[in-house]
């Protein structure tokens, strides 16, 4: 057969129904099963994250819990491929497949609410293996085993371009859910909208696999190299233990620097699937970079890029940034450098840019050494290890043997290192131009890398990344976060008191002098809106039954008088014991003090009803109250435990979120009559006196009209924004942004 011969035959057989089918079922199931792994992972999180109290850490063990599940699909993909024929392949997959029809929707039931916050981290992973831990694994393997089939029946076309095509489908899938589907769609309809999705898959799979089976093991074309790629001008070399550490170092480098900066980015705001996703969708887009572009990977050049990102990163957060203003004094009154040490935009800018250049680095090196085609599925069980191998150290190892989230620094110094392995000329690739090098050059260039890696760890290491100082007196950390006590001076005549903070946010302030350690202070004053109406309760009755939702330093205890019943509701247990000692509001307090360890919406669900005069929301996840304590059925759960007449306060302070229009929704939608008070502070006051905003909500509207409160009304509750109303199927971060 002449070669003209053979290349129209083959250009016949590229074309044959067979091959059209197989590849367009290939293409398609792979772009579905990425879009459905990334799409369930926030779709089912934000359902749980209500139980377990809304922290940052529900999504860390949520991303733990995929990236194992990840890894266990990548195995699956690995033994199959190596143990059984092709043919035993598609009809295992597609029976799995077939089984998994049987558990849609995922919905987690009422049942699996935690009746306690205790072993918060075990129960979630329970939850996701019990309701997506089949579906999980088989999606998750679907890519590196069609990819493998696709190198079997194809011989010569690249494989790896169905990688790039799943990243593609997963962005898609992360970019589409706080801008697209968590507006249009409450969870159920999401919920019902993936099991579709999933059907779908399931079809394009049996039509693969029909092609597959019909065809028995023999390639679909006839000519190998009817293709030219990469592979195919190379020569298969063995995968050696060498690589595999190479992957699994790499892979967990940036498996690491994401779930670390998504904690650092939802320690200072708030938790919700929009925090989650831009961190996630920055490292997905390095991945569909390097391995759909690799010519856009130039290693020196993102190296010095990733290195010059982390100084100014680290400089933004330096202990010294203040000293700026000192040397570097602006014209403007109201321009201070220290202001950038903390400010939401900025920030998150920097730590996502930082994210971004330090995956470059890890996947860019990654698809350098990729193996051969033939060898993908252990390249790929090699990532998947080391991804899950990066989640549990942060989800497991760095609350165990950390007091703070030190894991951001090392993050950083980690990049640092990185980049400069791969600024300097290492390795086999580079050997010719080392051997041309003087010893002198190359003396001068490692020294000049070690320099450099060594100033910007120091830079790194020396910063305030999460707000502990010289004053910093006991840090603690758990599942829920950090709490520190810091010893800083009052505005009352320079009095030292011990102020209670999480992360950069402060939860609480009480004097050290016993002279004044029964005053409320911070957002409790005696001018606050919680204040108020308990001023105006007291008229009513002199023995008032409170509720509080989150403890705090237990300041709201210091408006407790013999005769009054207390009842704080508290997820993390080291609040209760900071609360209890070295803090003393509780002890001090006159009246009747409980305290619930739980979720308060969970414990409050199943508590009979306790006729509260006021139930105050003073629960927080880094600077906001958590969603699923604002929604209309939460609401509802409050009302039962409220008298006719009484007052429910919401805490709604907050330096990037405007909760006014969810508030109003909550009182329009229930018939409540509302009132918000703001009450200012100078800037130049001590932590004692700390500004703060609550919303009164009452049936009682002559309670929420006596003068003092009027006074202080807030006008930002008259804006433009229309009310809200937030439900346990519906929120969106995105119409509270300030």
């Amino acid at each position: 057969m002449t070669e003209v011969t053979e290349i129209e035959c083959e250009r016949t057989a590229s074309k044959s129904p067979e091959v059209l089918q197989f590849t367009l079922c290939c293409a398609i199931a792979t772009l579905l099963s990425a879009f459905l792994v990334f799409q369930i992972q926030p779709v089912i999180s934000k359902m749980i994250l209500p139980w377990f109290g809304g922290g940052p850490a529900v999504w860390t063990s949520c991303m733990m819990f995929f990236q194992i599940m990840l890894l266990a699909g990548y195995a699956y993909a690995y033994t199959i491929n190596r143990l059984v024929s092709l043919r035993v392949q598609v009809i295992v997959h597609l029976s799995l497949v077939a089984v998994c029809l049987i558990f849609l929707p995922i919905i987690p039931g009422e049942a699996w609410k935690p009746l306690d916050g205790s072993q918060p981290t075990f129960r979630i992973l329970t939850v996701l293996l019990a309701h997506v831990g089949l579906p999980y694994v088989l999606l998750s393997a679907t890519a590196p085993l069609l990819q493998a089939w696709y190198a079997a029946k194809l011989p010569g076309r690249i494989p790896y371009r169905l990688y790039a095509l799943s990243n593609v489908g997963s962005l898609f899938a992360l970019l589409s859910f706080p801008f697209l589907i968590e507006p249009l769609m409450d969870s159920s309809r999401q919920a019902y909208a993936w099991a579709a999705g999933f059907v779908a898959f399931a079809l394009f799979c049996a039509g693969m696999a029909i092609v597959l089976i019909r065809t028995q093991d023999a390639p679909l074309l006839l000519d190998p190299n009817a293709k030219s790629g990469r592979d195919q001008d190379e020569v298969a070399q063995p995968v050696t233990g060498k690589d595999w550490l190479f992957w699994l170092g790499l892979a967990g480098l940036g498996s690491f620097a994401l779930l670390s900066m998504s904690n650092h980015i939802c320690l200072e705001m708030t938790v919700s699937p929009l925090m989650w996703v831009l961190p996630l969708s920055v490292y997905l887009l390095t991945f569909i970079l390097n391995f759909e572009y690799s010519k856009f990977y130039m290693p020196r050049l993102w190296a010095v890029g990733c290195t010059a990102v982390i100084v100014v990163y680290a400089f933004l957060n330096h202990t010294d940034l203040g000293l700026l203003d000192v040397y570097f004094p602006s014209s403007d009154p109201d321009f201070f450098w220290a202001d950038y040490g903390d400010h939401l935009v900025l920030q998150t800018t920097m730590s996502l840019l930082a994210l971004f250049f330090i995956c470059m680095l890890c996947h860019g090196e990654l698809v350098r050494r990729r193996p051969h085609s033939r060898y993908l599925t252990s390249f790929y069980m090699a990532m998947a290890t080391g991804g899950a191998m990066g989640g549990m150290a942060v989800a497991l190892v760095c609350p165990l043997i950390f007091s703070s989230f030190l894991e951001t620094q090392i993050t950083l110094v980690l990049g640092v290192i990185l980049a400069c392995c791969v600024m300097v000329p290492f390795g086999p690739q580079n050997a010719d131009q080392n051997q041309r090098q003087p010893a002198m050059a190359k003396t001068l260039v490692y020294g000049l890398s070690l320099a450099m890696g060594l100033s910007v760890a120091w830079l790194v290491l020396t910063g305030n990344w999460d707000g502990g100082n010289d004053e910093t007196v006991v840090q603690r950390r758990n599942f829920y976060g950090v709490l520190r006590i810091d010893v800083e001076e009052s505005s009352d005549d320079n009095q030292l008191g011990r102020a209670l903070y999480y992360g950069h946010t402060l939860h609480g302030f009480q004097f050290i002098n016993p002279a004044l350690s029964r005053k409320p202070t911070t957002y409790y004053s005696e001018d606050s809106g919680l204040a108020l109406a308990i001023a105006a309760l007291r008229e009513k009755s002199n023995s008032l039954r409170i509720g509080v939702v989150g403890l705090g330093s237990g300041t709201t205890a210091a408006y407790g008088k013999k005769g009054d019943y207390f009842h704080f509701y508290e997820i993390n247990p080291d609040v209760i014991k900071l609360a209890r000692s070295p803090f003393t509001y509780l002890k001090d307090s006159n009246a009747e003090i409980e305290i619930t360890l739980a979720d308060a919406r969970v414990a409050l669900e199943r508590q009979p009803s306790l006729k509260y005069d006021l139930l105050a929301l003073d629960a927080f996840s880094g600077d906001a109250i958590p969603a699923h304590l604002l929604t209309m059925e939460a609401f509802r759960i409050y009302q039962k435990h409220v008298r006719k007449g009484g007052v429910i306060a919401i805490h709604v302070s907050n330096r990037y979120l405007n909760l006014y229009p969810v508030v109003a929704g909550l009182a329009q939608g229930n018939g409540y009559s509302l009132i918000c008070i703001d009450t200012y502070h100078d800037d130049d006051a001590g932590q004692d006196e700390a500004g703060s905003s609550w919303c009164l909500l009452s049936t009682d509207a002559s309670l929420l009209t006596r003068p003092e409160m009027l006074t202080l009304q807030s006008d930002e509750f008259y804006n433009d924004r229309a009310s809200i109303q937030w439900t346990d199927q519906y929120s969106n971060l995105l119409h509270v942004l300030d």
